[in-house]
């Protein structure tokens, strides 16, 4: 394994190729439902049973992915998550977890 050191053109080069993944798991709800935002086209995917049991189009009501985890945080909560929609959020729920 060799090491490169990082200058400006390795780092600008990867971060041109470098990109979110098209799927990212939002997280799982207290009835066992997994909730899946898929960043291609703003959709949210929510599969029960090893089903897709709905799929939201973010962009058709004018929402994005934070109001989405917003709302699944106040109907259903989350057994455990992955994705929150504030840095804030993600703080607060790793301190609160160091409680229990």
């Amino acid at each position: 394994m060799s090491i490169q050191p990082q200058s400006h053109e390795t780092v600008s080069a990867r971060s041109r190729t470098d990109h979110r993944p098209d799927y990212i798991l939002i997280g799982i709800d207290t009835e066992g439902a997994h909730h899946v935002y898929r960043t291609t086209d703003e959709t949210v995917y929510i599969i029960s049973d090893s089903n897709r049991t709905h799929r939201y189009d973010l962009n058709t009501v004018d929402r994005r992915i934070n109001d989405w985890i917003e709302y699944v945080t106040v109907k259903r909560g989350f057994e455990s998550q992955h994705l929150y929609s504030s840095l804030t959020n993600s703080l607060f729920d790793a301190f609160e977890g160091d409680d229990q």
